[in-house]
């Protein structure tokens, strides 16, 4: 006995075309189809029934091969060209085996023999019902997981191409744009923040962030082109078929409608003003020239701030890239010929006046006279050298120190150090060779550095605390120094900017800053260093404020002896 019920649960939601041009058979199996199909339709032959199926949504299609006007192959022929998967039950009284063997190669769904037995019917259509429910279901999974994919993309190329803080495209969407149409694009502007590491020192990094989101919001009010958001403080506005003269006319707008704005920070209301680079791009630029927007940026700023400036490719342009150029081949001719060499210049314990540590500083002898970082390190980082040099520093420093068990010295690291994860493993290689303790090694970090890579970074250092290694903050008070970021990163020393002490017994801000420093540092646990100490009279200001150690010229100038 066949069960009707179980064809019936599923083939009540599908429609059915039946076509035969025997009365008596069509309404044989009329009267069955209906009490299975949720749609019957009728055709006396293939051509009506080709009209049927273009009109309506059928599922399965059970004909008759012998007929006129259209066949039964014909109509299959003609509805598989519009739909490759359409199920199709032939029935006929044909019993040749050729007339069989064509019905298989044509990829019927089911083969019944006139006259018409129930059960043979029942199985060819329970067959085909199955083979469709299991197709619908697999489409169904395939668009869901095509869509899923397609969602999963999505938001991987948001995340990739826009910044999260401000919504607004970032930089690697700015290449990407530039690179996919360079000739479309005139001039570029670079906007930096003005002092931006205050706001963020002040009031802490959620406040930053809104206000870096409120800037973005405005600049889209100020501008319909293409804005984007840059590195940490900075925005680049992208210029379609502008000449120099509409590019800076834009800026000095930006420039005037910023200085007009108050943006909201916390309870505070604030001005924030721009300093601007701008670029014309040429029609050979294959890449966006960011380096010369900085250029630009920086040599504005070495006037004033809250202004514009344009690059041009001048002579003393020309000059900086020729002296790069040769600074870094003198720093690989260092490296290859062994004449970068670490001094040393001692910290001092501002109470007692002892020498307590070391830093060690790099330097390039060159005929006998000690070259200063200041002339070689960005060349370097420009050539990624800056890793290299940090080696060396850590062996020939660790070799220096492998016979002074008692003395803590002190080691510049920079954010390439981090970024290609080396230093782990190459510290503690080096203290096991020279037979030097972790805690004797205090590694020198600026306090943005964790901006590149926060996780990264901070996991990188929460180690190195872990082994027994120091960590000091190096020039806090610069740019984007902040007490949570100091908090988060459980550091042992802060190192406040020389650029506060130098000037400390004529600036009042700097006296405030500095005083700030060690009153929060104090309460966190955090001893203070304060640098470039280079007079009698900053040396006793430093003191009275309560720093902890003192470090510069006035007390020790470096030497390529220790002690």
């Amino acid at each position: 006995m066949y069960d009707i019920k179980k064809l019936k649960e599923l083939s009540q939601n599908l429609s059915v075309l039946l076509v035969d041009d025997e009365d008596g058979a069509r309404t044989q199996v009329y009267n069955i189809l209906v009490l299975l199909f949720r749609d019957v339709f009728v055709a006396k032959n293939g051509a009506e029934a080709l009209e049927i199926y273009k009109e309506q949504s059928i599922d399965l299609i059970i004909t008759d091969l012998t007929m006129p006007l259209m066949n039964g192959f014909e109509l299959l022929k003609m509805t598989r060209t519009i739909n490759i998967h359409q199920k199709v039950i032939v029935m006929s009284a044909h019993t040749e085996t050729d007339i069989i063997v064509k019905a298989i190669k044509s990829s019927v769904d089911g083969y019944i023999l006139k006259p018409i037995e129930a059960i043979q019917m029942f199985e060819s259509i329970e067959k085909a019902v199955i083979s469709l429910k299991l197709e619908k279901e697999n489409i169904k999974y395939q668009e869901n997981l095509e869509n899923k994919i397609d969602t999963q993309a999505k938001l991987l190329i948001q995340r990739l191409e826009y910044d999260s803080i401000t919504g607004l495209p970032n930089k690697e969407k700015l290449c990407l744009d530039f690179r996919t149409d360079n000739k479309k694009f005139s001039e570029v502007i670079l906007l930096n923040i003005d002092n931006f590491s205050q706001i963020n020192a002040t009031y802490g990094y959620v406040a930053g962030d809104s206000a870096l989101k409120q800037i973005g919001l405005f600049l889209s009010e100020i501008t319909k082109e293409n804005i984007y958001r840059g590195n940490g403080d900075e925005f680049l506005i992208l210029l379609d078929s502008f000449s120099q003269e509409e590019a800076l006319e834009l800026a000095h707008l930006i420039k005037h409608k910023i200085y007009s704005k108050r943006f909201k920070i916390n309870e505070s209301s604030l001005r924030i003003t721009f300093s601007m680079g701008i670029v014309s791009i040429k029609e050979n630029d294959m890449e966006l020239p960011y380096a010369k927007a900085q250029l630009a940026l920086g040599d504005i700023r070495k006037l004033h701030k809250n202004a514009v400036g344009h690059y041009y490719d001048d002579l003393e342009t020309q000059n900086y890239k020729v002296q790069m150029h040769e600074w870094a081949n003198k720093v690989k001719l260092a490296l290859d010929f062994d004449l970068l060499v670490p001094y040393y210049q001692a910290i001092v314990d501002a109470k007692t006046g002892e020498i307590d540590k070391y830093e060690c500083l790099a330097r390039i002898v060159e005929q006998d006279k000690p070259i200063s970082p200041f002339r070689f390190i960005e060349p370097a980082r420009i050539a990624g050298m800056v890793t290299e040099i940090t080696k060396r520093m850590i062996l020939k420093s660790f070799e220096n120190f492998s016979n002074k068990p008692t003395i803590q010295f002190s080691i510049n690291i920079t954010d390439d150090d981090f970024k290609e994860e080396y230093l782990i493993d190459y510290l503690q290689e080096m203290c096991k060779k020279y037979n030097i303790k972790s805690s004797q090694v205090v590694l020198e970090v600026l306090e943005n550095i964790s901006d590149y890579d926060a996780d990264h970074a901070i996991s990188q250092m929460d180690e190195l605390k872990s082994l027994g290694y120091i960590i000091s903050i190096d020039d806090f008070g610069a740019e984007s120094s902040n007490f949570a970021r100091v908090q988060k990163l459980q550091i042992d020393f802060i190192k406040i900017d020389g650029a506060f002490i130098k000037d400390i017994a004529q600036n009042q801000n700097s006296l405030i800053i500095t005083k700030t420093i060690i009153f929060y540092a104090k309460n966190m646990g955090i001893k203070t260093i304060a640098e470039f100490v280079h007079n009698e009279e900053t040396y006793d200001i430093v003191k009275e404020l309560g720093v902890d150690y003192v470090q510069g010229y006035y007390l020790h100038e470096p030497s390529k002896d220790i002690g």
